[in-house]
């Protein structure tokens, strides 16, 4: 087995290895032989599929090496090129690593001279920041290729698990491994699919002498990322072999625990490979800046700094959450994933993601939750308009009515997450409730088939047994379906219209039921024991999830604990602390003006005196704050909105990736408690600090 550091690093190197042996960018004979291959995958499904799923980057750097790539020429090491080339190539791309390459060159050169151009006409700063832009667009556009294959390896390795599972099932019946393969390619809906389809085709072409050596080549791409799915594969492969059945058998049943025994190994050295980074983006991107924002009033009240308060929002506001989002970002894509979350925009009488359902009398009517939160933010912002005024006078009073506009921005966020999702909230726990039960209905569906019962009574039997648990609508829907509707087995499951999948549509669910249908297709007998089979298998699939949930489940704690509680806490402290700081030094700057003017109004007796001081104030520019405190704020508002947000995005990716319900839940809950305890704090310390600065200065006779 291998380390646990090598199971997060992808495998490039064996992908590499298969295809560039030769000087050439990928062999002639290899891009001769899968034009056929690459035309059969670009059907119009395939094309569909590319376009429900390619991310706003793939547009962008696809259209960019497409056009501008191919006008700009841009040398590249043979040795890069070969490696780039061929991730290209297994991607899909249709364009070269130079064409990439010059489209690199070019948001470089455009950064440059539209950042060079500004400088000239007297704007330094978002020069130099449009600059560093293009450099970053040049190095993001860099390790495109790299970054997309870990991307999607991250996604297929999602279908591992189901992939072996659908072989073993197939072979325990009929010991053909070109049939199981293509077996799965037909019910895996994923990258996987794609995959296993041009395998099949390219053994059909004679690329490869017959499917294991097809395969071969395929798991070699797993051998670092999940060196047990390369062994399970090579377990199927043996079971071939064999001349005892038994022997058969045990070989795909330990090929079937081997890819679960090393799922579970594979999330557990993620889960404690992530408390060393996260510590560090903690560190770096919280304690640290909010630490560092004490300094920021004496830096500003000493230091004459030009364009402070832009310098200070670029940096807080732009620079430090896209820092600590591409850390978050690269260590997710590293993630082992099991069942894909499910996909609830096909479910009837559901709003999509993003709105959600106004009843109306009987009518129901869908809104969009930016409505509401579009609304939120005007109303908290009135507040600002009629207390504007006050944030002409330096104190306290600029921070309690600037915290209208943070409350504006951070619940208007929290109020489209939230209706957003509201009402897919309980139909997802009602699912995810089914697939808990589920595989104790595949148990009980086992026995009675076992029994000698048909498939069809054998559901039946299921649907009176579990009545009262969360399944039982799922094999009642069957049932109607059989019995009202008139329709076959498989119509009552997958049905586009009525089909029970329609309404449960988890990923786990769906492959459990087709591995149910396939095998009831050859005799009862098969279907018994490939339905008992599955519902051991998801019995160890849920005591693997169980483990690593708790596993994962002390980094989530912590990272809710340190952005829900700590961040909060220490930026309100800081608001109230800045404030009391530019109290004292804007009453000791007038102060100072005032003993300055004395000195130099003094007899010539004193001239010695009046030499020095003069010389010794002007070393600072203590003009008790070049930001008013206003802006102040609302940068360390917005910073501490844009920290929540990524964080939700961080936790919903760590402990269920893709699943858009989970994400939005995830902000939603993170960015109020956030908000909430920030507004609190930051009132009561500037109170209490305004309170006792006030009476310091009373009492020293500074003002």
């Amino acid at each position: 087995m291998a380390e646990g550091k090598e199971i997060t690093s992808p495998p490039l190197k064996p992908i590499v290895d298969l295809y560039s042996q030769q000087r050439e960018i990928i062999p002639k004979e290899i891009l001769e032989k899968d034009q056929d291959a690459r035309n059969e995958l670009r059907s119009l499904e395939y094309k569909i599929f590319k376009e429900k799923n390619p991310s706003s980057l793939s547009k962008i750097i696809n259209f960019g090496a497409s056009t501008v790539g191919r006008v700009i020429k841009f040398k590249v090491n043979p040795d890069e090129e070969k490696k780039a080339n061929t991730l290209l190539y297994l991607l899909g791309y249709d364009f070269s690593v130079k064409e990439l390459y010059g489209f690199g060159i070019f948001a470089l050169l455009l950064g440059i001279i539209i950042g060079i151009s500004i400088i000239i006409i007297g704007q330094p700063l978002i020069g130099i920041i449009l600059i560093f832009l293009g450099i970053g667009a040049f190095v993001e556009i860099r390790q495109f290729p790299k970054q997309q294959m870990n991307a999607r390896l991250s996604k297929t390795s999602g279908d591992l698990v189901t992939f072996v599972l659908y072989l073993v099932i197939f072979m325990r019946q009929s010991p053909n491994l070109e049939q199981a393969v293509q077996f799965a390619s037909d019910n895996l809906n994923s990258y996987m699919a794609l995959d296993l389809k041009k395998l099949v085709w390219d053994t059909a072409a004679r690329k490869y002498t017959n499917i294991k050596e097809a395969l071969d080549e395929y798991s070699m791409r797993w051998a670092k990322s999940s060196p047990a799915f390369t062994d399970a594969i090579f377990l199927i492969e043996s079971s071939t072999t064999q001349e005892s059945e038994e022997t058969r058998q045990a070989l795909l049943d330990e090929a079937s625990q081997r890819i679960l025994s090393g799922t579970f190994e594979s999330m557990t050295v993620y889960a404690s490979s992530l408390k060393e980074p996260l510590n560090t983006v903690y560190m770096l991107g919280m304690v640290l800046p909010v630490l560092g924002l004490v300094l920021a009033p004496m830096l500003m009240a000493f230091v004459a700094v030009p364009d402070f308060g832009i310098l200070l929002a670029l940096m807080y506001d732009i620079a430090l959450p896209l820092m600590i989002y591409f850390l978050i970002r690269n260590k997710l894509t590293t993630r082992p994933a099991g069942f894909a979350a499910p996909d609830l925009s096909g479910i009837p009488n559901l709003p999509k993601v993003g709105s959600f359902f106004l009843k109306i009398g009987k009518k129901k009517i869908a809104m969009n939750a930016l409505i509401p939160a579009a609304a939120v933010f005007i109303l908290l912002l009135i507040p600002v308009v009629y207390l504007s005024p006050f944030l002409g006078v330096f104190g306290p009073d600029q921070i309690y009515v600037s915290l209208f506009v943070t409350a504006s921005i951070g619940l208007s966020i929290y109020v489209y997450s939230k209706l957003s999702v509201i009402q897919l909230k309980d139909t997802q726990e009602e699912l995810m409730s089914a697939e808990d039960s589920f595989g104790a209905a595949l148990f009980q569906m086992g026995s009675f088939l076992s029994q000698g019962y048909p498939p069809e009574a054998a559901i039946i039997k299921v649907s009176d047994n579990m009545k009262k648990t969360p399944i039982a609508d799922f094999f009642n829907v069957t049932v109607n379906n059989m019995r009202k509707l008139g329709m076959s087995l498989k119509e009552a499951f997958f049905d586009k219209l009525t089909g029970s999948t329609r309404f449960f549509p988890s990923p786990m669910i769906i492959a459990s039921t087709k591995v149910f249908i396939e095998s009831a297709r050859k005799s009862v007998e098969n279907s018994a024991s490939a339905t008992l089979y599955v519902s051991k298998h998801l019995a160890n699939l849920k005591r693997i999830e169980e483990e690593v949930r708790s596993l994962l489940e002390e980094v989530t704690s912590g990272m809710r604990v340190e952005v829900g509680l700590l961040s909060p806490v220490m930026a309100g402290i800081v608001v109230g602390l800045t404030t009391l700081i530019g109290t004292v030094l804007r009453s000791l700057s007038g102060s100072i003006s005032a003993i300055q003017s004395g000195i130099n109004s003094g007899t010539s007796a004193s001239g010695g005196v009046s030499s020095v001081l003069p010389f010794a104030f002007s070393l600072f520019n203590l003009s008790g704050g070049e930001i008013p405190l206003y802006d102040f704020q609302v940068i360390i508002g917005i910073y501490l909105i844009t920290l929540s947000v990524i964080i939700g995005y961080a936790i919903s990716g760590i402990s269920r990736p893709g699943d858009k319900v989970l994400l939005r839940e995830n902000i939603a809950s993170t960015l109020l408690i956030s908000i909430v305890l920030y507004i609190l704090v930051a009132v009561i310390v500037t109170l209490v600090f305004s309170s006792v600065g006030g009476l310091v200065l009373s009492a020293t006779h500074i003002i």
